[in-house]
């Protein structure tokens, strides 16, 4: 709380200055630093009326950024580096998670105890840049799976339909266990451990508004940060604040799978950074996904991390 009343103290008293930020899914304890920023004022002393867009299937957060639909965006790394080699001007202003969640989950009894034993076997893979980090691997692996397109269910996976399947670690992975599977009934292989480490949630902006109202970015990127921070201090009121609009959006979800999942976020954005160093990128993370994405013909040239990163000037004292 010491950050947040500094952050208080530090700001003039101002007019609210209405900001939209989209998210990249639904309402989850993914994003309850933004919630708890809302819910105990840290937005509103920073100056910021802020409006928290939820997203999901269909709705691609970074490209309403591009439109100009909100002033804010969450994305991963990897989705907003092809835009912006697409010509979109995003800019990334603070990296949340470190470590990438991703997984490919399979069942004990399928015998597949490496990565090569998947070779000729139906996994499940999501789209867009979840696809990413997989093909990478089963390219440096020499393996060709039989790529099954798989939906926001672990069906495919409960029902034999496929040997493996995608998963989030902060969500997926312990759906499964509130299915009635044990975590040691899996076997799963992590991509942060298998040399593809994407770093995924950041915080994005246009380049325009960087230039011309760093002020404003600046007072929302702390407040965000010192939102994150007061929920790991305080999990319980951040799984309120949670549950509060997931219960309003009539979600399929329950408190014990938020908790897990508000745990399993605390761990992968304090990777490496800790709570004093949210927001940073590492600039070796950084160029592994340059290094992949070019392989795999995403990007045409490596994107620029000077024009890229661009975080605001620092607004805690």
């Amino acid at each position: 709380m010491a950050a947040f009343f500094c952050l208080a103290l530090a700001m003039p008293a101002q007019a609210q200055d209405k900001v939209r930020l989209q998210l990249h899914w639904v309402h989850q304890a993914q994003f309850a630093g933004f919630y708890l920023a809302q819910d105990a004022g840290i937005y509103r002393e920073a100056g910021l009326e802020v409006d928290i867009v939820p997203g999901g299937p269909g709705i691609d957060s970074l490209q309403n950024l591009a439109q100009g639909k909100c002033h804010f965006a969450t994305g991963w790394l990897s989705g907003a580096m092809e835009y912006r080699d697409q010509g979109f001007p995003l800019v990334l202003m603070a990296q949340l998670i470190q470590r990438s969640a991703l997984l490919l989950i399979t069942f004990k009894d399928h015998d597949i105890d490496s990565i090569k034993e998947l070779d000729g076997q139906r996994v499940g893979l999501w789209g867009g840049h979840f696809n990413i980090q997989p093909r990478a691997l089963f390219k440096g692996a020499g393996i060709a799976v039989k790529e099954i397109p798989q939906n926001v269910s672990m069906a495919p996976l409960l029902e034999q339909a496929v040997s493996a399947a995608s998963g989030m670690y902060y969500n997926e992975y312990h759906q499964l266990y509130q299915a009635g599977v044990d975590y040691d009934e899996l076997r799963v292989f992590e991509f942060s451990k298998l040399g593809l480490n994407f770093p995924e949630d950041g915080i994005y902006g246009l380049e325009s508004l960087r230039r011309q109202n760093p002020d404003l970015c600046g007072r929302f990127i702390a407040a965000s940060l010192a939102g994150w921070r007061l929920t790991f201090e305080q999990p319980d009121r951040a799984l309120e604040a949670v549950m509060k609009r997931v219960d309003a959006a009539q979600l399929a979800s329950n408190a014990g799978h938020q908790r897990w999942m508000l745990n399993a976020t605390q761990e992968l954005i304090t990777h490496r950074v800790g709570r004093q160093g949210l927001g940073q990128l590492s600039p070796r993370d950084f160029s592994l996904v340059n290094r992949v994405l070019v392989d795999q013909g995403l990007l045409r040239k490596p994107v620029a991390l000077a024009s890229f990163y661009q975080p605001p000037p620092e607004k805690r004292p």
